[in-house]
């Protein structure tokens, strides 16, 4: 028994139906799944900023060491607290420009800064720290 003519014609049609629907498949898939992507949602929502202030003032004394070496010792006594604050971060410049930075948690302060003149104004900074985040300084200044 021989094969028809037909049957082969037959079955070359239904590879082509096959391979048509097929590919009819894989280029309709991309839109199926970008069609899936394009709802949106929203929702409300706030965002500010803060601007660390500096404290309100600061209550201390100081002190100057005039024989070799020299320098300043300044004790911060009390000082205005500023809201979220962490730490707060003394800094102190001499006369001859070098600075020296401590933080600290408390309410009381003390730091001595040395210098390489006698005597001169010193600057000092009071600045708070909310987190990393450090806020503007209160400063001011004595001279020894």
């Amino acid at each position: 028994m021989g094969r028809s003519r037909h049957s082969g014609a037959a079955r070359h049609l239904r590879r082509l139906v096959a391979g048509f629907v097929v590919a009819l498949f894989l280029a309709a898939t991309p839109a199926m799944a970008q069609a899936a992507f394009k709802a949106t949602a929203s929702a409300s929502f706030t965002a500010s900023t803060y601007v660390i202030p500096a404290p309100g003032s600061i209550a201390g004394t100081y002190s100057c060491d005039t024989t070799r070496p020299f320098g300043s010792t300044i004790n911060v006594t009390s000082y205005v607290k500023v809201a979220r604050a962490t730490a707060y971060q003394l800094t102190v410049i001499a006369p001859d420009g070098t600075s020296q930075t401590q933080s600290f948690t408390g309410n009381t302060v003390s730091m001595t800064k040395a210098s390489s003149l006698r005597s001169g104004t010193y600057t000092y900074e009071l600045s708070a720290l909310v987190g990393t985040w450090t806020g503007t300084p209160y400063r001011g200044t004595y001279t020894c």
